[in-house]
């Protein structure tokens, strides 16, 4: 089940008693637009700029060598191929000789995306508890039951929210010092932006 899926049901089974009891209070927050806003996010764009660099050479290097080994081996099989001693299982041992060369090439792309990957994740992490905390403190202030973020897992949570559903998003930009209508980091802010209204402003 995908976390979407799970967000949902829990939802769902949240608002069960609230149907027969008192409404509740909900509420939801958009973390990426307030991501891009902070500060800190600036110094982790250069962080994983700068790690990007270093893992490419680093992966180029890599694939470069095996490379030469798979052209070397390549060669000698071609020639190995064209002679009348070569057996079938003699070749089929050095095409998976080969083959584990090409998939070495590739794995060594995968693996510096996936440590880029983990990266990008440690180094948000202090980002993101520092917005949990304003999220923390926000939903106790606004005596809210429940806050939902607008994506799980790159997809939208909600598939329809009423006016009664509160967007917390810009109270937890002020909570962190952020204007809610300044551009994202590294961006040129908009001419004739529209004003983001604050509940209780």
């Amino acid at each position: 089940m995908t976390l979407r899926r799970l967000l949902l049901a829990a939802v769902a089974v949240a608002l069960a008693p609230a149907a027969l009891a008192q409404p509740m209070k909900v509420g939801f927050v958009d973390t990426d637009q307030i991501v891009i806003r902070m500060p800190a996010f600036a110094d982790v764009q250069t962080q994983l700029q700068q790690q990007q660099a270093a893992v490419g050479q680093r992966v180029r290097v890599v694939q470069d060598s095996l490379q030469q080994v798979f052209n070397t081996q390549l060669e000698a099989y071609q020639t190995f191929d064209q002679s009348p001693l070569a057996t079938d299982a003699a070749r089929q041992e050095r095409q998976q000789e080969l083959l584990a060369l090409r998939n070495d090439i590739e794995q060594a792309e995968v693996q510096g995306l996936q440590y880029l990957s983990y990266a990008e994740a440690r180094l948000l992490q202090p980002v993101l508890n520092r917005i949990d905390e304003a999220i923390q403190a926000e939903a106790a202030a606004g005596s809210y039951d429940l806050v939902l973020p607008t994506v799980a897992n790159n997809a939208p949570v909600f598939l329809y929210r009423s006016d009664r559903v509160d967007d917390l998003t810009p109270a937890i930009m002020g909570r962190l010092g952020i204007d809610p209508n300044s551009a994202p980091v590294g961006q040129q802010p908009q001419a004739q932006a529209p004003p983001v209204s604050v509940p209780g402003q």
